[in-house]
């Protein structure tokens, strides 16, 4: 799970995004115990968790063993009595994962952020060869990284409240509907 040591390295917009990325994808753990309950016996709250494997075994126990006597009812329905009491543990497992890649995801992004023409380093060099009576005249020397043959893109701008990723001059974020601001 990220600590509050992790968290301080983000500023309040990435924040911001990392607490809003965080509850659009971890796992709502009341569809979690509504799986189990109308559909444990056959394992569908392990398919909602990804653990396929034991999923399909427990289906296929349940569909090629009920004919017998009912034993495939049987061991899948101690099977999912036990699931239960691991649920809770699966959503914590599942949320500390998704904090660990939404904070990777956010340190990387910061890490590669394009580098728009502005932030560019400019070296400058004095010209010697310039006459006493004219001021001395300097020119502008912008490094291979930013020149024309890469196209310039500004800073990327994010939704404030689904954390999207915004293209030039919208008005609304397309996920949420969000009216954008337009000093983002």
């Amino acid at each position: 799970m990220i600590n509050t040591i992790d968290k301080t390295k983000l500023t309040d917009r990435e924040l911001l995004i990392f607490n809003q990325e965080v509850e659009n994808k971890k796992k709502n753990p009341i569809i979690a115990y509504l799986l189990w309950w109308f559909t444990g016996f056959m394992g569908g709250h392990r398919y909602y968790f990804g653990k396929t494997g034991s999923a399909i075994a427990m289906t296929l126990i349940f569909w090629l063993l009920v004919w017998l006597f009912g034993l495939g009812a049987l061991i899948t329905g101690i099977w999912a009595l036990v699931d239960v009491f691991l649920i809770n543990g699966w959503l914590k497992e599942d949320n500390a994962k998704v904090e660990a890649q939404v904070f990777n995801d956010l340190m990387m992004n910061r890490n590669i952020a394009p580098v728009s023409q502005e932030e560019a380093p400019v070296q400058v060099k004095a010209t010697n060869d310039t006459p006493a009576n004219e001021p001395e005249v300097k020119e502008q020397v912008v490094e291979e990284s930013a020149t024309q043959e890469s196209p310039v893109q500004a800073t990327p701008k994010f939704c404030v409240n689904c954390g999207s990723q915004l293209e030039g001059t919208m008005a609304f974020c397309p996920k949420c509907g969000t009216k954008i601001a337009s000093n983002l």
